[in-house]
């Protein structure tokens, strides 16, 4: 897991490194070490970009988690959606780093550098206090670390909302967005989930 945490670490010997979570192997290490309370999560600076204040022996830094993998949009054939996920993680560090420079707060910064990426993440990251509601009943918007790829849903889009809605009613909500990558776009996928759904009764 270690091979995926990526480190930047500033010229400036007093400032924050920054740390990339990167991918689910990952995360799952991460989460195990502050179970374990080798590392201590002080503080979350930002829950819309996952972005948090750790400690280790005393040594602070920065954590962007719940990214993918830096190769997931490759796995993924380029696809639009892979790669707009990747421009808004690389753009997300990218305002971690202006951040532990000091040139600015943690939403300022990240948000500068997403630049017209903004508000698109900004409403999805609000859209998902619907889909944790439909999942697990509770509209926290906070996922469990199995499921935090599906905080990339375009919940914020009617249509999805829709779909989701549909497929809870149907009971299979949960299968659909936990298996494989349908959850990256519902509506191209809904005419065949709807053809497996009758096959399978």
């Amino acid at each position: 897991a270690d091979a995926n945490a990526m480190g930047y670490q500033s010229a400036d010997a007093n400032a924050m490194g920054c740390v990339y979570i990167a991918g689910g192997t990952c995360q799952a290490a991460f989460d195990k070490a502050i179970k374990m309370e080798i590392i201590t999560r002080e503080v979350c600076l930002s829950a819309t970009h996952d972005i948090s204040i750790m400690s280790i022996g005393g040594k602070r830094f920065i954590v962007l988690e719940h990214a993918p993998h830096p190769s997931w949009h490759l796995m993924m054939a380029r696809e639009p959606k892979a790669m707009r996920i990747f421009k808004e993680t690389m753009c997300t560090l990218n305002g971690m780093r202006c951040y532990c420079a000091g040139r600015n707060g943690i939403s300022a910064c990240v948000d500068e550098a997403l630049g017209d990426l903004a508000q698109l993440v900004a409403a999805r990251a609000t859209a998902r206090t619907f889909v944790t509601e439909l999942l697990y009943g509770v509209p926290t918007g906070r996922f469990l670390s199995k499921h935090a790829q599906l905080r990339h849903i375009d919940a914020h889009l009617p249509e999805v909302q829709a779909l989701l809605r549909k497929w809870h009613g149907a009971s299979v909500l949960h299968s659909i967005l936990t298996s494989g990558d349908l959850y990256t776009d519902l509506v191209r996928h809904d005419t065949a989930l709807e053809r497996w759904y009758d096959k399978l009764g």
